[in-house]
């Protein structure tokens, strides 16, 4: 019985790509995961270890870093009843040990909120954060208190009283003047008048030579892959590997060449934004991943014939694939798809086949079967505030 049916036209064209793409997929897997592995280990010790543990409420002054004097705490505490009593501050100041690995401002928020510095319905309350491990300081504002103790406010207090007190360990008198400034402004008065800006600060001078070592990291690095192939493939000719490998054609020059330009081009971008940005390591991490990315994506068709010359078995798989793809470009070459033989030079793309006749003994023919392989109130913190280091 005679059976036909129809083979989509598309099917020769598509079928030697995908075979030739499922051929590296393995190689390529490897190497995504390794890349991205590595970004990952990376960027790991910029992330927080865990949420910062806020201790429970003991008192309006609680210094867990043992740096106040027992008199400087009692002083701070009748400060801030004073201040409770006369201008309806609810605050409290915290000297922490650490902030556990977490932010400063979250670590201020989850201290205000556990400790419900101020009062149900006025959130009144206040905090002023100490940090000295990480000599970080933060001042956490209510809802009620944001009005008046603005974001521009709290960051004056500490830039013009806590930074140069804690610079000279006057942690006390800091703590003191600042109490003292906010009254004041809780009254209504000019706490701290306008001052007249300091000049800006002039460019930093140009840095030559820091500028020339990220040039040349960044063509270096680059370049490693055409070095490790061009290594690879002289060490596989020396233990008698001498049949080229596809995609050896040019002798390795394109391969240079691309990653000859890559070099060039970020090696230019992270030496001008490595100088324009010096305090901001996020735009080099994201130059350096995107470097990482094109470079992958270049270098993944080389890494087959990489591990080919320095592998004898892999070599001898590389040249076996190879020719059964060069016999898969044959016209001539019967095949056989959904177990229908069909000859490509005879059958149209609308039309299936049957198996042909028998050829001549002068002609030889050759078939692929279709085998697959393979505290003290209730306030809440308004989030407003101000941070600082010293």
């Amino acid at each position: 019985m005679r059976f036909s049916f129809r083979i989509p036209h598309f099917w020769p064209t598509v079928s030697k790509p995908v075979k030739e793409f499922a051929a590296i997929t393995t190689t390529c897997h490897r190497f995504l995961g390794l890349i991205l592995l590595g970004l990952l280990l990376a960027l790991l010790p910029s992330l927080p270890a865990h949420a910062f543990e806020a201790p429970a409420f003991r008192g309006d002054v609680l210094d867990e870093a043992g740096l106040l004097a027992e008199a400087d705490r009692t002083a701070l505490a009748e400060r801030i009843k004073t201040l409770r009593e006369n201008d309806g501050i609810w605050a409290a100041v915290y000297v922490a040990r650490d902030l556990q690995g977490d932010s400063i401002e979250s670590a201020a928020v989850a201290t205000f909120e556990k400790w419900r510095l101020g009062q149900a319905g006025k959130d009144n309350g206040l905090l002023v954060l100490v940090a000295p491990a990480e000599r970080r300081m933060r001042i956490e504002v209510g809802y009620g208190l944001e009005g008046v103790f603005t974001d521009a406010f709290c960051m004056r207090v500490i830039d013009e009283i806590y930074k140069p007190a804690f610079r000279d360990e006057h942690y006390t008198d800091g703590l003191m003047q600042g109490f003292e400034v906010m009254a004041r402004k809780m009254a209504g008065e000019d706490a701290l008048p306008e001052t007249v800006p300091p000049a800006m600060p002039a460019d930093p001078p140009f840095d030559g030579e820091a500028f020339l070592l990220r040039f040349l990291a960044a063509v270096g690095g680059n370049l490693a892959v055409p070095l490790l192939y061009f290594l690879a493939r002289a060490y596989g000719r020396a233990r008698g590997r001498d049949k080229p490998l596809g995609g050896d054609a040019g002798d390795g020059k394109g391969l240079l060449i691309a990653y000859g330009f890559f070099g060039i081009f970020f090696g230019i971008f992270f030496a001008v934004f490595g100088f324009a940005f010096p305090s901001d390591p996020e735009v080099m991490i994201a130059l350096v991943g995107m470097n990482l990315f094109f470079a992958a994506m270049f270098a993944l068709p080389v890494l087959g014939r990489i591990r080919a010359w320095l592998s004898t078995s892999a070599y001898r798989r590389e040249l076996a694939r190879q020719r059964l793809l060069r016999m898969r470009r044959r016209s001539t070459v019967n095949r056989q798809i959904f177990g229908v033989w069909f000859d490509p030079a005879e059958v149209s793309t609308s039309l299936g086949g049957t198996k042909p006749e028998p050829r001549s003994s002068s002609s030889s023919s050759s078939s692929f079967g279709s085998s697959s392989s393979s505290s003290s109130g209730g306030g809440r913190s308004g989030g407003g505030g101000a941070s600082g280091s010293w």
